[in-house]
């Protein structure tokens, strides 16, 4: 079986020649990559020269930046693999990352397979973000199609549910993920995790990036998606904003000192609850001030 690494990138050529690098550790699987430069002007040619890789490598470029979603639709349309991986650009593959990937498809045909992505060593928002998701649950529990992240993840092309699977409509960041992992679901496609299908984050955010990415998240895409799949509001607990209560506990006058403290004290270690807190809170305040007249 062919597999197709599909890999959105927008400029950081640095960590977009390690994450190409790293795969060349795949010798026993069959694969091609295709990178989809969105809009950043990338040198295609350079990155060829120093990575010098002896996969196939695919290049398609946008003139200007049309978004994640669009990018990866364009890998889908330009690659033939019976399996398509999605990474980011700045994540390094481990030793047996594709193997891993084939592996549970092969054992579990019609599946959404979710890798395993580890997050670099730090204060206590490193260690939150790397205990979220799939990495919530239990061995034995249902993987939800809510935790489907392309950050590190694949399916097979003939599951997909559409030519262009991704919303290239959704406003704002974030979202894409969610509503094909919905799509998915509703087509019968079951979810597991594959923690064999190790890759490394080089993220360089912080907890003032989340949040405000976070916000923006409420403000411009939840909307949308809540209207498709009303148990959305249920999923991201937004149906308990009719509590007055707790429509005051995400309010600046109490959500930013949370917040400075978090910033300030973020080598203590923390309790999860006051990022799940802040979390919230930030999408939380977004969705209020978009569904505002």
């Amino acid at each position: 079986m062919l597999l197709s690494v599909i890999i959105p990138a927008s400029g950081r050529k640095d960590y977009l020649i390690r994450c190409l690098k790293s795969l060349c550790k795949s010798i026993d699987v069959d694969f091609e990559v295709c990178v989809i430069d969105d809009g950043s002007s990338l040198d295609e040619n350079e990155i060829r020269m120093i990575t010098d890789v002896s996969y196939p490598l695919i290049w398609r470029s946008f003139d200007t930046s049309r978004g994640r979603s669009a990018a990866r639709n364009e890998g889908i349309h330009s690659t033939s693999g019976d399996i398509i991986v999605f990474i980011d650009s700045d994540m390094e593959t481990a030793d047996g990352f594709l193997d891993a990937h084939l592996k549970s498809h092969r054992d579990h045909p019609h599946t959404a397979v979710i890798g395993c992505i580890k997050w670099p060593e730090g204060g206590s928002f490193f260690r939150y973000i790397g205990t979220r998701g799939v990495y919530k649950l239990k061995e034995k529990d249902r993987v939800p199609p809510w935790y489907f992240v392309t950050g590190n993840a694949s399916i097979e092309r003939s599951d997909l549910p559409s030519q262009n699977p991704f919303d290239e409509t959704l406003p704002g960041w974030g979202g894409e993920d969610l509503d094909l992992g919905m799509k998915l679901h509703a087509g019968g496609i079951i979810f597991m995790y594959a923690g064999e299908a190790i890759s490394c984050h080089n993220f360089d955010g912080d907890l003032r990036t989340h949040i405000d990415r976070t916000f923006s998240y409420g403000f411009n895409t939840l909307p949308v998606l809540a209207d498709r799949y009303p148990e959305i509001l249920k999923i991201t607990k937004l149906n308990l904003l009719d509590s007055f209560l707790l429509r005051f506990l995400v309010q600046k006058i109490f959500f930013y000192p949370v917040l400075l403290s978090a910033i300030v004290l973020d080598k203590l270690p923390l309790p999860a609850i006051l990022y799940d807190y802040l979390t919230f809170a930030a999408y939380a305040r977004g969705w209020l001030k978009g569904k505002k007249p």
